[in-house]
């Protein structure tokens, strides 16, 4: 469990993470962060967020063209970060300058409408304009269980922000929480 300083902190850094990417515009790809603190430093809430990645992950390798889902890119990733050869790279990029992990966070665009209980993966893009909306979503697992999550809708002056110590399951087993929590195990192993 996170301090309620340090939460606020997180929180703080994801919202941060948002608008600089409503600054940069619509339609990029997306963007993964890792989220640190410094316990010694004197402003130990203060959270930080730095990009294991290079923005070519998020590009399907045979075309050069950007993959769509980036959840599969994600599940990747995981994959990679969890082999041998990648272990000493990530436990070493994790503690560098003596930071402490604190979760993984995802930027990304996405449809976004109400979920029918016969909703399938991919049914939003086929929707019509009616039943979804374009939207920057800041997906982010951290430390102590929880699922945060910010939305901000195409054309509104502001996001909103969920946070779910116990996350419901329609928001805890979707593929890019399952990947994020993933990461946030992987990284406390090392």
């Amino acid at each position: 469990m996170l301090h309620p300083l340090t939460q606020q902190g997180l929180t703080d850094q994801l919202l941060t993470a948002e608008r600089i990417q409503e600054h940069h515009g619509w339609d990029l790809a997306p963007n993964l962060l890792a989220l640190f603190h410094h316990p010694w430093s004197p402003h130990p809430h203060l959270v930080h967020s730095d990009s294991p990645v290079d923005p070519a992950v998020w590009h399907d390798l045979p075309t050069g063209a950007q993959d769509p889902r980036p959840a599969v890119a994600l599940h990747h990733l995981a994959d990679t970060l969890a082999t041998a050869p990648m272990r000493t790279w990530l436990r070493d990029w994790l503690h560098k300058d003596g930071r402490v992990c604190l979760g993984f966070a995802l930027v990304f665009e996405a449809w976004i409408g109400a979920a029918h209980p016969t909703y399938r993966h991919g049914d939003l893009a086929q929707a019509p304009p009616s039943d979804r909306v374009e939207a920057r979503v800041v997906a982010a697992a951290d430390i102590g269980g929880r699922i945060h999550r910010i939305i901000r809708v195409r054309g509104a002056h502001t996001p909103t922000a969920d946070s779910w110590a116990a996350p419901p399951p329609r928001i805890r087993d979707t593929r890019i929480a399952t990947a994020l929590t993933r990461l946030v195990q992987l990284a406390h192993r090392q």
